[in-house]
């Protein structure tokens, strides 16, 4: 996307991973001159709380801000507002947003296979569309500004409750991955690519840390050794696969003009 819009631009570009906890150590400072993407995964129907903190420490100076949320197949809540309104209290001046659906952490089946090509395609559209926009309305760099209006409830934000059957709420935030000593062989692909750092590199069968159930150890496990046998959260997915398993949601963008 960022490279898409750099190219209609004519303008340079930098792409920044902050999936990792190294990348998250200091915030990059923005000014007048740049346009900035944030992007990030719909976690509960909100902006991950556990990585929020970083998004807050960017300060944009003045900079144009483009908030963009994933979401596995159910909603994004309250997500995209959430990261607009980071961007406005930091300094950005937001001109378009967008919510893409993507493969649900928990599933291969809510949303598999997104992005496929025509979300790429759209959103590299949707980055030319900026492009447009900010070369033919210069009143958005020059001060009159209004924020890119989106759907959602503006703070106090609401979080998605998770329930099972009966309509039962369940608290999986203590949930952890499993490890089968006979798959593992402990090459520790899951502890480097953990974005909490929670995962023991040396013996990948101990999670140290905070598990924001990202799915990462679980799918890209090369000898399938890690899983979730938590009743509880195996009755949700399977609760969210049944109702959303067969919906094909439309990604959904925003523009200030």
């Amino acid at each position: 996307m960022a490279r898409s819009f750099a190219s209609a631009m004519g303008c340079d570009f930098a792409e920044m991973d902050v999936t990792l906890p190294e990348k998250r150590e200091s915030a990059p400072l923005f000014g007048v001159d740049d346009v900035v993407f944030f992007g990030v995964p719909t976690y509960i129907g909100r902006v991950p709380n556990l990585i929020r903190p970083f998004f807050v420490s960017i300060k944009g100076g003045g900079a144009l801000g483009i908030p963009v949320v994933t979401y596995g197949n159910r909603a994004y809540d309250d997500a995209l507002v959430e990261l607009r309104d980071i961007m406005e209290e930091n300094g950005f001046k937001t001109v378009a947003a967008a919510a893409f659906p993507a493969e649900h952490s928990f599933s291969t089946t809510l949303a598999g296979g997104r992005p496929n090509e025509k979300d790429l395609q759209l959103a590299k559209d949707f980055a030319r569309k900026i492009a447009e926009i900010i070369t033919n309305n210069p009143h958005s760099i020059c001060g009159d500004h209004t924020p890119v209006a989106v759907p959602g409830n503006p703070a106090p934000y609401s979080y998605y409750k998770a329930v099972i059957s009966d309509n039962k709420s369940i608290d999986i935030r203590k949930v952890k991955p499993m490890t089968d000593p006979e798959k593992c062989t402990k090459c520790g692909l899951c502890a480097l690519l953990c974005p909490m750092g929670s995962i023991n590199i040396s013996d990948p069968s101990i999670t140290n840390g905070i598990c924001i159930k990202c799915g990462a150890c679980i799918k890209k496990c090369p000898r399938g050794a890690k899983s979730i046998t938590d009743p509880d959260y195996l009755e949700h997915k399977r609760l969210l696969e049944e109702e959303y398993g067969n919906v094909i949601k439309k990604a959904e963008l925003f523009y200030t003009t």
